[in-house]
């Protein structure tokens, strides 16, 4: 029978392990790493020491065992935090360190020892592996078929003996990142608006273009990109400034302009900002904002010829709370 015989899920039947992992691995989409944002995050100790802590979570690691059968992957979770030691470096130095949580699970084919209890393991551990050539970013660079996830790298002087943040090099990736986008039209405007002829203060434009919006409680970053297509230059007086997106408080990087000849042009600004957590579930205003710069007289003008698009995408992406 080609068919492992019992599918999940038949009344009165045990499933096979091979089937359960395969419903974790179909649950992630075939992902790997971190469960939450803030989970497993790799630090450096309070009182620096030779050692690192792993902070609690969860992982997916995906079963790269020679027998089995693919399509399948591990769910492991570590309730509290945990210390790493790291062995100090010596005068040859310098080192870097690998941080994985790695399944060691004797039963695939893997060169595992057996746990002295079968039945309470443990099977899943923090690995710290040493003198791994510089810049590496995964355990897949060094040990392709290791069922492990990446979880920080460890950049180390000659002669280093306590591990500091700045050693530290967080390589976490989410194991199924949530991601939602939306649009936003303005077609046009009625009453023209003009952006330049004000220079010291920053002011909303086009007029209007100012959202609330609530952000998903699961949400750690907002990207926002407009578009701003037909506005007029109405002259040949040169028109030159900056354009921007905010999210709140935070102000995105102000994107310059500049028109020379008489006609319509289009204008874009965007920036990914980082979301608190005490903001993630809230209420914040989403806007676009304009500047003029001092030395130039022409402007821009938003009309019934201008319309705007702006595109907002909430993602998740691994952050320290």
């Amino acid at each position: 029978m080609a068919w492992d015989g019992i599918p999940w899920f038949v009344e009165g039947t045990a499933a096979s392990e091979e089937t359960l992992r395969l419903i974790v691995d179909a649950a992630m989409c075939g992902g790997e790493g971190v469960v939450g944002p803030a989970d497993l995050l790799v630090t450096a100790l309070d009182a620096p020491a030779a050692a690192v802590q792993v902070g609690p979570g969860a992982m997916i690691a995906k079963r790269r065992a020679a027998l089995g059968g693919g399509s399948q992957s591990y769910a492991a979770r570590m309730p509290t935090a945990e210390q790493a030691d790291v062995v100090p470096v010596t005068v040859d130095g310098p080192r870097s360190d690998l941080v994985i949580a790695r399944v060691e699970d004797p039963y695939g084919g893997e060169p595992w020892p057996a746990p002295e209890d079968p039945s309470v393991g443990p099977y899943v551990f923090t690995r710290v592996i040493p003198d791994v050539p510089v810049g590496t970013t995964s355990i897949r660079d060094i040990e392709p078929d290791s069922t492990a996830v990446t979880l920080a790298r460890i950049d180390m002087p000659a002669g280093t003996t306590t591990i500091t943040a700045a050693m530290v090099t967080d390589l976490r990736q989410l194991a199924r990142p949530r991601s939602e986008s939306f649009r936003r039209y303005i077609p046009g405007w009625q009453a023209p608006d003009d952006l330049g002829a004000i220079t010291d203060v920053w002011e909303t434009f086009p007029m209007g273009a100012t959202w609330t919006e609530k952000i998903p409680d699961w949400a750690t970053h907002v990207t926002v990109h407009a578009l701003i297509t037909g506005l007029l230059h109405p002259d040949a007086v040169e028109a030159r400034g900056t354009l921007r997106a905010s999210v709140g408080e935070q102000h995105g990087a102000a994107m310059p302009y500049a028109c020379e000849a008489a006609g319509r042009t289009v204008l874009q600004t965007g920036h990914t900002f980082l979301l608190a957590p005490e903001d993630r579930g809230q209420m914040v205003d989403i806007s676009l904002e304009g500047l003029g710069d001092a030395p130039y007289k022409g402007v821009l003008r938003a009309d019934r010829g201008t319309a705007l698009s702006l595109e907002v995408t909430y993602s998740q992406k691994p952050v320290s709370a």
